[in-house]
């Protein structure tokens, strides 16, 4: 945008005065708003909750201001993204983003925000306006000439530029009020005749704009996909895996000379791979591997003119070098319990950098700075879900404090080399971008945006460009029933469907961001429920951002885990005709809801599994063992499955855990997942597999200590192969729910502005 252009813009905007945040309507005193126990002061850009600042991101707060101001009615979107960037063109996750901020922000009991589907948003919370004047009167603030002086003229600001405002008039001395009129009228003129060049330059040499499209420089073109890129020291080399999946799944590593070599292919084994990184001098690429078996997270290391892979240390994983021979890794300490951990390249000179509280937390990658002093930290909670990246001091005597987004899931980060800037690969809550933030606690600024994704994230060694991988993904809902396969029409991606009983409905989640590899890291979504014949859909429980849910057996209510506003996760059960408002299931705090046959329900805190009512009564722990995820309970109530430690190898498997004191059942490994159709006349082993099942049988056949191969699987009795993605099983074995997607995934170098 030329200088020109923005001025043109400014110009209008000041012929024509908006209403825009710290103004009412034009002609009108600054107001307040109060709604619940919340206090919105546009003037002075706050916001309170009693005596408590809420704080928000700048466009966060605008679009609170913009609903509030017309609470009750409907905002379109396309209205509010005009209002919040007037001068860019964004997509409009931007504006979901900022959404998903500010019902974090504000809690959803009660529900302030609406979402209106396909139109926008409506304020729904009771507003009372107190202008600023009696807001004066309140605070015993003497207003010697009984009202608030209007301001004579207000320049419009930039997008994203913050002005100081200068003191109250009602803070300053009488006379100098009215000393000041004159020339606070004079100032003002003087800024429309000479200063707004000047604002709207000094703006501009600030501003940080979005790299443009046309700048990116694709520099893989693969027709599958390209994922976490890294680059030797010396810059001269790419390396990156090639495979499906953006974090951890089966692929080989490959490296490229750097701008245009051919990508040369090192590793040829089917294990399943993340992590790559490069040795001081860029002979060797470490990687890790997962054993889906034993839970082992493992480094190996492959030369870089080619050569045999490695063992180079068990039990260490997100390998990276500090030092010639000094190292920085993750280590499981017991469980799944996983922290960051600095020693040598023979494991000498151990010291933990940072473990997370809860022993099912897990930290997965770090990143060091370049004076060696810090460290980011990607990580889950114990309850499996990413966090926003950490920043924790090397010397590991403290735990330091989330960075990046507000709210977000990150799974990647980097330094610039000068350390000044620290970027992320997160999530806050749409999709994917990059974002980075002045160190140590500067204001985090998204640096892409659009209708692709941007994974991972490693910086050129001049400090100009960024590598990322750039996905562009979709996922589609499906069914199978006598009717043949048909696609279910949905708005974004579908995910976690559920059939009624009956078959004739369907629930399933809605978020932006296409359906994981793997399925226990969700997005929070909207649940909504499909009628199969006449295709109409409504939302189930309004307000919610769900993270898991089950139905019940009778197919009339759902359980629902979300977050509320301190991060606790919450079940709620809310009902499919909306009958009943939702009600939350008082003091219990836990995830991945699952239905008794007997209506309790079932859930998991920790790694420990718990039992309990709807109405909270009843709590107690319904398996001996630890499980770090549950998954189905079958038909009869007797099981439930779900994956942690075995009891005699102390590695990590799925279960059949018992429900009436048995021992657990293995059934294999970590991706042995087992449910059933809702008749209970089969079952679904390993998501691939329908098996019919005996009269009274809960169980397929098992072998001795889990199936741990496909073939013993096709040696099932009656067992028939599913060859589709995400298999969910419906009413009976005939009926069945399924994904198909497309991903791509190329690496791209994008100019740092």
């Amino acid at each position: 945008m030329s200088e020109e252009t923005l001025w043109r813009g400014t110009a209008k905007d000041l012929r024509e005065p908006p209403r825009s945040p710290g103004t009412g309507p034009a002609g009108a005193a600054p107001e307040i708003y109060e709604f619940g126990p919340f206090r919105l002061e546009p003037a002075e850009r706050r916001l309170t909750r009693g005596a408590e600042a809420v704080p928000l991101t700048p466009k966060a707060f605008d679009t609170l201001y913009f609903l509030v101001r017309d609470s009750g009615h409907l905002v379109e979107k396309d209205e509010l993204i005009r209002m919040l960037w007037p001068h860019s063109f964004v997509e409009e996750g931007s504006l979901t983003n900022n959404i998903f901020l500010l019902r974090k922000a504000l809690g959803e009991d009660p529900q302030y925000i609406e979402t209106v589907p396909r139109k926008g948003y409506r304020f729904i919370g009771a507003v009372r306006r107190l202008p600023t004047a009696e807001r004066a009167r309140a605070e015993n603030v003497p207003d010697q000439e009984g009202k608030i002086e209007d301001r004579l003229c207000e320049v419009r600001q930039p997008p994203d530029l913050v002005l100081v405002p200068s003191p109250s008039p009602a803070s300053s001395p009488p006379t100098a009020r009215r000393a000041g009129r004159g020339r606070s009228a004079a100032v003002a003129i003087a800024l429309l005749i000479m200063g707004v060049g000047g604002v709207i330059a000094a703006w501009w040499r600030g501003h940080t704009p979005l790299p443009d499209r046309s700048q990116w420089v694709q520099l893989t073109r693969l027709s599958d996909s390209a994922a976490q890129p890294v680059l030797s020291p010396d810059g001269r080399m790419l390396a990156f895996i090639r495979g499906p999946s953006a974090w951890i799944g089966r692929g080989q590593i490959y490296v490229k000379m750097l701008p245009d070599g051919e990508p040369v292919q090192l590793t040829h084994d089917d294990s399943v791979k993340t992590d790559p990184a490069f040795s001081p001098d860029g002979s060797r690429i470490a990687y890790t591997t997962l054993d889906r078996k034993h839970f082992a997270w493992d480094t190996w290391v492959v030369p870089t003119l080619r050569g045999e892979p490695q063992l180079m240390m068990r039990n260490a994983s997100g390998l990276t070098w500090t030092g010639a021979h000094q190292v920085l890794f993750s280590e499981i300490k017991k469980g799944v319990h996983m922290g960051i951990v600095s020693a040598d390249e023979s494991r000498l000179g151990v010291r933990d950098v940072y473990l997370p509280t809860d022993e099912a937390a897990m930290a997965h990658r770090s990143y060091l700075s370049p004076d060696g002093k810090w460290v980011l930290i990607v990580e889950m909670d114990q309850d499996h879900e990413w966090l926003p990246c950490r920043l924790v001091p090397m010397d590991g005597l403290s735990p330091g404090h989330p960075v990046g987004p507000l709210a977000a899931s990150c799974l990647s980060a980097a330094w610039s080399p000068d350390g000044k800037w620290m970027y992320f690969g997160a999530n806050p809550g749409g999709a994917s971008h990059i974002w980075r933030q002045r160190f140590p606690d500067g204001q985090p600024e998204q640096v892409t945006s659009g209708p692709t994704e941007e994974e991972g994230v490693v910086i050129s060694s001049d400090g100009h460009s960024l590598i990322t991988a750039v996905a562009l993904q979709s996922t589609s809902l499906w069914i199978h029933d006598a009717k043949g396969e048909r696609q279910i029409l949905l708005e974004g991606n579908g995910e976690e469907p559920r059939f009624t009983p009956d078959g004739k409905q369907l629930c399933y989640l809605i978020t932006q961001k296409a359906t994981s590899e793997y399925a226990w890291f969700r997005n929070p979504s909207e649940l909504r429920v499909l009628d199969l014949g006449s295709g109409a859909s409504q939302t189930v429980a309004s307000g919610f951002d769900v993270h898991d849910y089950d139905l019940s057996r009778d197919g009339k209510q759902v359980v629902i885990a979300t977050s509320d506003r301190e991060g606790k996760h919450r079940l709620w059960v809310a009902h499919l005709d909306h009958s009943v408002s939702p009600v939350e299931v008082p003091g219990v705090e836990g995830v991945q809801p699952l239905f008794g046959p007997g209506g309790e329900i079932f859930f998991r805190r920790a790694e420990s599994v718990y039992r309990v009512r709807p109405d909270g009564t009843g709590l107690r722990r319904a398996v001996d063992g630890s499980a770090y995820l549950i998954w189905s309970i079958s038909p009869d109530g007797r099981w439930i499955v779900g994956w942690g430690p075995l009891r005699n190898s102390g590695t990590m498997g799925m279960q059949a855990f018992s429900l009436d004191g048995q021992g657990p059942i293995e059934l294999g490994d970590s991706f042995t997942f087992l449910t059933w159709t809702l008749d209970g006349r089969s079952a679904l082993v390993a998501g691939a597999y329908l098996v019919p099942l005996a009269t009274g049988q809960a169980l397929p056949p098992i072998p001795e200590g889990g199936f741990q191969s496909d073939e013993q699987l096709t040696r099932l009795p009656g067992a028939r192969l599913i060859d589709e993605g995400g298999v969910v099983p419906g009413p009976s074995a005939d009926v069945y729910a399924f994904y198909r997607g497309t991903i791509q995934r190329n690496l791209y170098r994008i100019p740092i502005p």
